[in-house]
């Protein structure tokens, strides 16, 4: 995957997931990252309706099609995009 973010394109496993699952939350605690999203259940939902809708962004910013089964950088990517899709 072409990742245009270089945090996302460097999960390649369950363990990398995690540490960047940890070091996004400790941002947002921090101020680091900002949320449109800052409930449990919008946050839960935007990332219901970018992955549902991720075909846009796959074919529009990264110019490529949505895998079939998604790796652990497409789910970091799903977690990331949840914090700021409405």
């Amino acid at each position: 995957m072409n990742w245009q973010d270089p945090e996302i394109a460097a999960v390649e496993s369950r363990e990398d997931l995690a540490r960047y699952l940890v070091s996004l939350a400790a941002r947002l605690r921090q101020g680091d990252n900002w949320t449109e999203n800052p409930s449990t259940d919008a946050f839960i939902d935007a990332a219901g309706r970018w992955t549902k809708s991720m075909d846009g962004f796959f074919s529009n910013v990264l110019k490529e099609p949505v895998p079939d089964s998604p790796d652990w950088s497409t789910v970091a990517a799903m977690f990331r995009a949840a914090l700021v899709y409405e």
